[in-house]
């Protein structure tokens, strides 16, 4: 919703606008419409708190200079069309073009509300996704850790394995000589 009011004015009168204007809209002063009146208030109000930011003013101000120059380049252009074709030339009224001026504001301003909120999501998204990276980051480097404080304390496990099957190989190999460490030559063929 747009309040309309006057850009060329002192932002003291607009904000004294702005008062009388959530008088007027107050739900105690508008009991049968206690809905549409609280609604209109809260409007008025969230009005009335960005009128006093002077960036946003600025911002509001360079919106509805540009919407300005945007409807008297399309009244222009119809002029043009207009005399082109051999038309009646459009007429010029005051309260359409300020109307025209207000829509035209109105959308620029919608857009930017898109424009921003699609920002704001992506942003958001880009934060969820940090957020995954990171944690994800995090796990890897727990289970890192704990693999390598599960590989440090099964050490000594390893360790006496190795030492078994080493030991059971010099059994095996203790169990092949019977006859002690001496063995007995080899029987070499005779010639004849």
């Amino acid at each position: 919703a747009v309040v309309s009011t006057k850009s060329t004015v002192s932002s003291g009168i607009n904000a004294e606008y702005g008062r009388r204007l959530s008088i007027l809209l107050h739900p105690d002063k508008n009991p049968q419409n206690r809905e549409k009146a609280t609604a209109a208030f809260e409007i008025v109000n969230k009005a009335n708190t960005i009128l006093k930011e002077k960036d946003t003013v600025q911002k509001f101000k360079m919106v509805l200079t540009e919407a300005k120059t945007r409807v008297l380049k399309m009244m222009e252009d119809k002029r043009r069309i207009a005399i082109s074709k051999n038309l009646p030339m459009p007429v010029e009224d005051p309260a359409k073009f300020s109307h025209l001026v207000n829509v035209m504001a109105s959308k620029q301003l919608a857009d930017f509300e898109i424009r921003q909120g699609d920002k704001e999501k992506k942003n958001a998204e880009d934060k969820k996704r940090e957020s995954d990276l990171a944690e994800e980051c995090s796990k890897r480097l727990k289970k890192l850790e704990d693999d390598k404080l599960k590989w440090e304390e099964s050490r000594e496990e390893r360790v006496a394995t190795w030492k078994n099957f080493q030991f059971q190989g010099e059994k095996k190999k203790k169990k092949k000589h019977v006859l002690g460490m001496y063995r007995p030559p080899k029987p070499k063929q005779e010639e004849k």
